[in-house]
């Protein structure tokens, strides 16, 4: 793998038995609300995803945690697992949240390292970076 990891790695790659369907109508309202998350005038996604059936029981808890991480603000591998009740976790939360299928919509870039660093992300850790940047330049807590 290349410097950044996973980065230009197929989606097929981590959900080899998933079928991706292209169908444009159905994905017309998840763009719209995308648009409106980079515009900053969208801070929650509110359409639904279903993630059950590529995601293991596990990956679905973590991934549910990584779902209420507030708008603008970073939490940590560490505090994931704790939230889990699994504190000896780390690598197998960081898998889980590498394997999310639903970039934005479940905001894994929000979760950093424990050392307060921003960590890999499958789109690179500079896009990581500017989606951080981006909310917390929207949101009205900078703090």
């Amino acid at each position: 793998m290349g410097k950044e990891g996973c980065a230009k790695l197929s989606l097929r790659t981590f959900y080899p038995d998933s079928a991706l369907i292209w169908n444009p109508q159905v994905l017309v309202p998840y763009i719209q609300e995308l648009k409106e998350y980079f515009a900053g005038t969208r801070k929650n996604f509110t359409l639904p995803i279903e993630i059950n059936k590529v995601c293991s029981p596990f990956q679905q808890q973590v991934l549910e945690k990584v779902a209420q991480i507030p708008y603008g603000k970073t939490v940590s591998y560490g505090k994931i697992t704790a939230a889990i009740n699994n504190p000896g976790a780390i690598r197998a939360v960081a898998h889980a949240v590498a394997l999310n299928p639903v970039l934005f919509f479940i905001p894994c870039h929000r979760v950093i390292l424990n050392n307060g660093k921003v960590g890999k992300y499958r789109l690179g850790t500079k896009v990581k970076a500017r989606l951080i940047n981006l909310e917390k330049s929207y949101s009205h807590d900078n703090s």
